[in-house]
């Protein structure tokens, strides 16, 4: 019974030491350049004018749904993308905010990515911005620029492709890091 009593105490103290080792192992650094390209319909679509200093903003909310197209499984698949977009009406110049979605259709369900978007809209109808975000399926962050025309009820770009804009419209997943 005295072995048993002074044993249980060193089973713990090893199973802590093991557990705290085990949590204190930094994540690998990873990073891999991606893109996607997408394209997707108007499904929903709200509007409204305002004018301000004889000035006229058009006030959009809108959700698009289609397909991404990428090398990277966690890009690839059904894209939801919803945006709140100002747009000038006298100078075509405006911004965009809003979340992008994405689920795989391949084999791992897992696969999937979520994003916030931000973009400078020009022309009234091109937007140039930044997208910062998360993917699963392993886990990894993502941040990339991205640019896309809407014509119509369409909605079509690429997220870290090199174009439109040359020479280089990244993006990256990365995850890991050093302390």
């Amino acid at each position: 019974m005295r072995r048993f009593k002074h044993v249980l105490p060193l089973v713990a103290v090893g199973l802590f030491v093991l557990v705290g080792a085990a949590a204190a192992t930094q994540p690998k650094v990873q990073t891999s350049d991606v893109s996607a390209a997408f394209s997707a319909t108007q499904t929903r679509l709200h509007s409204r004018t305002c004018t301000r200093d004889a000035n006229t903003f058009r006030v959009t909310n809108a959700v698009w749904r289609g397909t991404s197209t990428s090398t990277e499984p966690r890009l690839a698949g059904t894209v939801v993308i919803a945006t709140h977009t100002v747009v000038n009406e006298t100078t075509g110049d405006g911004w965009l905010s809003g979340t992008w979605r994405t689920k795989s259709t391949t084999l791992n369900p897992h696969a999937r990515s979520n994003a916030r978007l931000s973009a400078v809209i020009d022309n009234g109808n091109h937007a140039d911005g930044l997208a910062t975000g998360i993917a699963r399926g392993p886990a990894a962050r993502l941040l990339g620029n991205w640019s896309a025309t809407i014509t119509g009820a369409t909605l079509a770009g690429e997220l870290g492709a090199n174009a439109p804009v040359a020479p280089d419209n990244s993006a990256l997943l990365y995850r890991g890091g050093c302390r």
